[in-house]
């Protein structure tokens, strides 16, 4: 019994010492090795440049699909105002409270977040804890405006999503009505 006993032992010790070698084998097949951190820091910039242009095409065609003109800004935040009232002139800024109804969706029509009928949503002007592109989008608008704002992924939730119902590096559309500021 013993003897039987110290066999399985030494087969089971063969086994993880096999496999403890496979997986470093693994590791090294899946390593890329830079020369330098300028090459690494180089090919990182070409991977997000990369990923910037495919992200654009993606937006392009959303646009293109809808048939309006947006308006890009340099942070590359797009916005559309659908309707708007002329008789307002106040828009607005940086600590006012901006009360919305809005629909989020992804660029493919998918539906993640929405204010119910009747509901309300209010944050402060770059202050509160929202998407960057919806501080800069809201402080283009007037009350009673109601626009598209496509936000780039680095002006959403970048490349961890909201790790709820916001995929990693999603571009995401907001459609919003811009009810009161105060």
């Amino acid at each position: 019994m013993l003897k039987n006993s110290m066999h399985s032992g030494v087969i089971f010790l063969l086994a993880i010492v096999f496999l403890a070698c496979q997986d470093q084998k693994n590791q090294a097949d899946n390593e890329v090795l830079f020369s330098s951190k300028n090459e690494f820091k180089q090919s990182m910039i070409a991977s997000h440049q990369n990923y910037l242009q495919k992200e654009k095409a993606k937006i392009d065609a959303y646009i293109d699909s809808l048939g309006v003109l947006f308006q890009k800004s340099g942070t590359g935040l797009r916005t559309y105002i659908y309707d708007t009232d002329s008789l307002k002139v106040r828009r607005a800024k940086r600590g006012d409270i901006a009360v919305v109804q809005y629909q989020l969706s992804l660029l493919d029509g998918e539906e993640i977040y929405a204010t119910e009928e009747g509901e309300f949503q209010e944050f402060l002007v770059d202050f509160d804890d929202v998407e960057r592109g919806l501080h800069e989008g809201i402080k283009q608008l007037k009350v009673g405006d109601k626009a598209i704002f496509i936000l780039p992924a680095h002006m959403a939730h970048g490349i961890t999503g909201d790790q709820i119902q916001i995929p990693p590096q999603a571009t995401i559309v907001y459609d919003v009505h811009l009810i009161a500021i105060r």
